[in-house]
């Protein structure tokens, strides 16, 4: 039995369909990533990342500008942050926050929002 180009054709479209569909729908179930994730990677550098980790005890400081810099780590890497707008009111050192903005050297993110994970007493 001989299989028709036409069949090919149309089963390499299936496939290839199902691989971009998995990799559209993944982003969405976890749109973040974790520093280790983006930590000196250079396929985020220049794009806007979500990375969702924890701020280092004593990395909190303030700059002239009136920015905030701190640093974020999930144990095994770490990545600097400077945000510029309001802080959020609940920010501590110590607590999970979620970073958005862009990547614009290895280990630094411009953050354009910030947003405190509230702290569950499920846990």
């Amino acid at each position: 039995m001989k299989i028709k180009p036409l069949y090919m054709v149309v089963a390499v479209l299936i496939v290839l369909s199902g691989a971009l569909a998995y990799d559209v729908f993944s982003s969405y179930l976890s749109p973040y990533m974790s520093v280790s994730q983006v930590a000196g990677n250079d396929r985020y550098m220049n794009k806007e990342v979500q990375i969702l980790d924890t701020v280092v005890n004593g990395s909190t400081s303030w700059g002239e500008d009136g920015s905030l810099s701190f640093k974020i780590t999930d144990g095994r890497a770490t990545i600097n942050v400077t945000y510029r707008k309001p802080v959020p009111q609940g920010f501590k050192e110590g607590l999970k926050v979620v970073v958005i903005g862009t990547l614009d050297s290895p280990y630094h993110v411009n953050a354009s929002q910030l947003l405190v994970k509230c702290p569950s007493k499920y846990e």
